[in-house]
This record gives structure tokens, sequence and C-alpha cells, in this order.
């Protein structure tokens, strides 16, 4: 399958975090024999060394994946393609090169993988995007039929499929080894469920580094408004959520003089419900769906820190004085609505916002922006916080249980990761965030922290429906979050522990 568009770059992209980036986990069971291989291993001089392994990565291996030979096999990789989803890195394959940093270094892994296994990938895109990736997934699992070998779902909709049983678990995938360090540890932990994981993200899944949210900033509004540094607001633990809204105020300004707020004025704050509420939520550190002590999900939407947070983000961003844009839900007159996704985009780049809360895969979409930007974590709730909180999501190849050959598809499935750790999560955060498309070495640093404070809300990536509750509130601006928890509890409640009878039920 060819890209459909050679030189456009990923769109709407949830995180650099790689947690992968850590040294590999050695432990006595066969299966997780992994190397990582320098030039230190190589027998060089010290000094060669020392030189040398500044700048080479780490190389990973997998010495407990088989040796087989699968006879030129076509390996069936079931993706959407249509609207929003083909502006992420959602391919199957892609079948040349084109110059293109990150669908070259894709390239370069599938023919690792293809010649090591002898097998060819053919990438299945699906027209019709999210709803017949999971229509057709769910009626293959139910039907036995050998439609593909893997499929991509988005994780609210690969949840329930997995809960039903449709979907092939971690442990009954014989080469999966989700302890290596090409696995997402921190995100695989938050979406198990009673102590099984019934998917895996590693680093295959691209998009999960794609939609990580941060923080955009111009730069020349934060120096005309004498904001000062921002990034040492964020070394020195003093970017929180009260900055964050205040500085915002500071930006505001009726450019055109008519008295009204329109999308041509500017504002402290632009984006969309879906990208800005739930990551600002999020990296205040809560959860409105948590786990109890046997790793089962419940409902804790109703305690005093959330409300907390929630009433300072309403009072901030819907209270009072217009500080922010929202691209979805406001109206735009002058900068389009093209799937009203670039709106807030559009905005930004044309300096009608001082901060633009998205993705990261928003940075190279950037990058004709003729006004310097920076790229920021979300803030802290405040000094006392521990650590900065990336709100991260991202689509997930699963495996039907009407898959063949499950040995054959797990050792291709570990292949592609190691292989994607080695080559295209360098590609993507070393070369092309950090140097084609990062604008400082100040970015560079964010982009670290933005890495490692990396989680998935479950409220926000498996029950959306529960996260559409409290952005739709702020979106049809009603603040009364008590309330709304009070209408709300006892039906989510429900829903939870069908879910977690569904998945004790589960082999």
């Amino acid at each position: 399958m060819k890209i459909a568009n050679k030189n456009f770059i990923p769109f709407v992209l949830v995180l650099v975090l790689a947690a992968g980036f850590i040294a590999g986990c050695q432990t006595n069971d066969p299966k997780s024999d992994a190397t990582q291989t320098t030039l230190a291993d190589s027998g060089a001089t010290d000094a060669e060394n020392e030189s040398e392994t500044e700048t080479k990565p780490l190389h990973y291996e997998a010495t407990y994946l088989p040796e087989a030979d699968y006879g030129g096999y076509e390996f069936r990789i079931m993706t959407p393609m249509n609207g929003l989803w083909n502006l992420l890195s959602l391919e199957g394959d892609v079948e040349e090169e084109t110059g293109d940093i990150l669908y070259d270094a894709i390239y370069k892994r599938n023919r690792i993988v293809e010649q090591k296994y002898n097998i060819v990938f053919k990438g299945i895109a699906l027209d019709n995007g999210i709803a017949e990736c999971t229509s057709r997934f769910q009626r293959s699992s139910q039907s036995g039929s050998d439609d593909f070998d893997l499929c991509m779902l988005i994780p609210q909709n690969a949840w329930p499929q997995a809960l039903a049983g449709n979907i092939v678990p971690v442990n009954k995938l014989p080469y999966l080894d989700i302890s290596q360090p090409w696995y997402i540890h921190a995100v695989n932990d938050e979406v198990s469920i009673g102590g099984k994981h019934l998917f895996a993200y590693s680093d295959e899944c691209l998009n999960l580094l794609e939609i990580s949210y941060c923080i955009l900033f111009n730069k020349q509004l934060v120096s005309d408004l004498g904001l000062g540094n921002m990034y040492n607001l964020v070394k020195e633990n003093k970017w929180t959520m009260d900055v964050f809204f205040d500085y915002a105020r500071k930006a505001v300004s009726d450019l055109d003089g008519d008295g009204a707020m329109t999308d041509i004025d500017r504002y402290g704050i632009l984006g969309m419900a879906a990208t800005v509420y739930p990551p600002l939520w999020q990296a205040a550190g809560i959860s409105i769906v948590t786990k109890d002590e046997n790793d089962y999900h419940i409902f804790d939407g109703n305690n005093s820190k959330i409300y907390d947070v929630l009433d300072k983000i309403y009072e901030n961003m819907c209270g009072g004085e217009k500080i922010y844009f929202d691209g979805y839900y406001d109206k735009s007159t002058h900068f389009g609505d093209y799937m009203k996704l670039q709106v807030a985009q559009s905005q930004f780049a044309a300096n009608h916002g001082l901060f633009y809360a998205d993705a990261i895969s928003l940075v190279p979409l950037l990058r004709a922006m003729e006004t310097d930007f920076g790229i920021l974590p979300v803030p802290k709730y405040d000094e006392t916080q521990e650590k900065y909180y990336t709100s991260s999501k991202g689509w997930i190849n699963c495996v039907s249980v009407s898959n063949t050959d499950l040995e054959r598809t797990s050792a291709v499935m570990e292949a592609l990761a190691v292989e994607s750790k080695n080559h295209t999560v360098p590609a993507y955060i070393e070369i092309a965030l950090r140097t084609k498309y990062s604008r400082d070495d100040e970015s560079s640093e964010m982009l670290d922290i933005i890495e490692k404070g990396r989680t998935l809300d479950l409220c926000f990536s498996l029950y959306g429906s529960i996260a559409d509750t409290y952005a739709l509130a702020f979106a049809n601006k009603n603040g009364n979050f008590a309330s709304l928890v009070e209408k709300n509890t006892n039906s989510i409640n429900k829903d939870l522990e069908k879910y977690n009878d569904m998945a004790r039920e589960l082999e």
C-alpha cells in the first residue's frame, strides 16, 4: 500500500514518549533474553568507543525470536484510510522510499522484518475508517474467517472487542514479551484489567507518540507581553495551571476593535474541547476512572481533588473573559472549518493565539509558520505536584481469535516492535521532532519531560463516553460537576461492573 501523499507529514500525533528509550530488561526467562549492542561491545579501543558511542544509538535484539522461514507468506495488516485518519502514521506498509524521514524508516523496518522471516507485508486500507475496521474485525472474529493477520483499532473500539473475547490476549501470543524495553510499560500498566493484558502497546504503535498532548507557545507574543523564559518555568517547577491561565488572559486582544471576540481576534488559548479539557485534567494527576486493589476498573469522579481541578479549568476557560477559542464549537468565519480540526492550527500559525493545546503531531504541520514557537508539557495543577503528566492515546494492532497461526503472527509482531525501537522511533523523535521540526534546543528538553510523563487515562482512551460527559459539560458551559457526577454515577458504575465481569470470564 502506498502512502496517499508522499510529502504529507503525520497529523495528530500524541506524545513523544518512548518509555522504550531505557536499557533493556534481563531476566532468567529465556523469552526475556533480549540484547542491546553498541560499538562498546565490538572490540574497539576506549578512545574510539568514547567518541563513537556518543552518536551511535543502542541496537536492540530479541534473541528469543525463532529462526523461521515463512515461505513468502503475505502478512496482511488492515488499517483505516479516510478523512482525518490518513493524516496519522497508520499505513500497514510503505512500498518505496520517498525522502521523508519517518516513512523511509518505516520502509527500512518492514524490509528488515520481511527478509528475516521471508514474508511480504500487504496493507489493506479500508475506505470507511474506524467503523469499517471495527465491523470487519468483529465479523471476522465471530465467523472464524481468515481475512487478515493484524487489524488496527482505536482503543475505545479495541476494548469492547477484547472484553467480548474477539481479541487474542497477550498471554496467548507466544513471542510477545511485554517486559522488554520496546513496550510502553506505563501505558500498558494502565490498560490492564484484573491482572490481564488484553492488548499491549509497543514502539510499533507509532501514533501513541503522535497522539501525545502538549502546549505550543508563540515566542513573539511571549516577548511582546514580557512573559519571560517559558522553559525556565517548566524546569523550575513553576509551570502550573494558574500561570497558564494568567498568561493566557494577558494575551487576549480585540484586534479589529469591533467590540466582539471572533476568530480573527487574539486569544490566550486555542484548541478543541476533546484535545484541551481531558489532557488538562490528566496533567493535574487525576483520573476519573481508576483501579481497585485487584486491578479492576472503578469510577472515582466524586472526590474533592477532581472537583478542585475541574472547577479551576471551568472558571478560567468558560467563565468571565473569553480567553479560549474552541476550533470545534466556536464559529469560525475567517479560517475555514475543514473538518473543524484545522481552525485552531490556522489561527495559531497566523499569530492569533499565545498557546495552542493539541497533540505533538501538530509540530511538523507548523513547519512553515513564520513566527517561532516552542513546545511545553501541559501544565501541572500546582507546584506541589511531583511530575508533569502527558495524556496519550493511540491506535493498536490487534490479533483476531480467528487467526490461524499465532506463533507466526506473534513472531512478526515482536520483530516489528524491536525494529521500530531501532528505526522508526529514533527517526521520529531524534531526527524529525528534535532536529527537523523543533526550533530550539530547549524544546528538545521539553520533549524529554513530555516523554517521561506519558500516561493513558482509562476514562479518555477506553471509556470515551465518560470523558465526553465531562468535556461536553465544558463545551455547553455547564460547570456544576457535582450535579453531573450525581446524575451519572449509577449508570457509570453499572457499565464498569459489566466490563469487569466480562474480564473475569476471560481465560
